[in-house]
């Protein structure tokens, strides 16, 4: 591999589709940046960009991720910046909790919370020694503050991925004052998990006649246009340690 400097490191996850898919292009584009993907894709290493195989499902072997990076010292010399995102999300069982299985809500939380309280705690050690500003950015949604008949484990995992922002934010910084975690709702994007909601019967989802009205509107952001705000935001340093962000609320402003 060619020896480039590095002035912009991302890791992202689930960048196989939406969100992730187009955060993963957004950060390629900036200059001197290189991006690791985790997700379930087929591990490569093409220019800036390596994916690393991973399941999120499974807890014991997310911390070998760190370990796969193939980056070497002399590409990191002039680091400015390096950032996780932890953007994978699953939103099933849609259901009231009394029709859901057990397995898709163990599942839900392994992926919503599990995965990225692991993830950033052997982010913290693998960025320490970084003489740079340390990211983590968490995404979050309108439903860990807001009951959705329907959304027991979405909303609940995204509660606790809240509250493990702002105490992660603590501790991280009081170590390492260049560590700052943040929380960010992007609002409602035109992903294949708003075809999921709409799909949706009344008897699973209360609520589903508001989302087939947000997208027969035209009320729905675009994945790259979401994807561009987020990026921005954390490369202006315009997010403070510990926050919570709702990404419409800022753009009605």
């Amino acid at each position: 591999m060619k020896t480039e400097p590095v002035k912009r490191l991302f890791l992202i996850t689930g960048t196989t589709r939406g969100i992730g898919k187009a955060l993963l292009r957004e950060s390629l584009e900036q200059p001197q940046s290189f991006v690791v993907s985790f997700s379930r894709s087929a591990a490569c290493l093409k220019g800036r960009h390596q994916n690393i195989f991973i399941d999120l499902n499974d807890s014991a072997n997310l911390a070998s991720v760190f370990d796969a990076i193939r980056l070497d010292a002399r590409q990191l010399e002039h680091l400015e910046k390096v950032v996780l995102i932890n953007n994978a999300g699953v939103l099933d069982p849609i259901s009231p909790i009394w029709a859901c299985k057990d397995d898709l809500l163990v599942q839900n939380v392994s992926v919503n919370l599990i995965a990225p309280l692991i993830l950033s705690r052997h982010f913290f050690h693998y960025a320490m020694p970084f003489p740079c500003k340390k990211w983590i950015v968490n995404i979050t949604s309108g439903a860990s503050h807001t009951p959705y008949f329907g959304w027991s484990a979405y909303g609940a995992s995204k509660a606790g991925l809240d509250m493990a922002t702002q105490a992660m934010s603590l501790e991280f910084s009081r170590i390492d004052s260049t560590f700052h975690v943040c929380a960010i709702a992007p609002g409602t994007v035109d992903t294949g998990m708003q075809d999921k909601i709409r799909a949706c019967t009344h008897d699973q989802f209360e609520q589903v006649e508001k989302f087939v009205q947000l997208k027969e509107s035209g009320a729905l952001f675009s994945p790259e246009w979401t994807a561009g705000k987020l990026i921005q935001l954390v490369l202006d340093e315009k997010l403070e340690n510990g926050g919570r962000y709702d990404l419409r609320e800022m753009t009605l402003r």
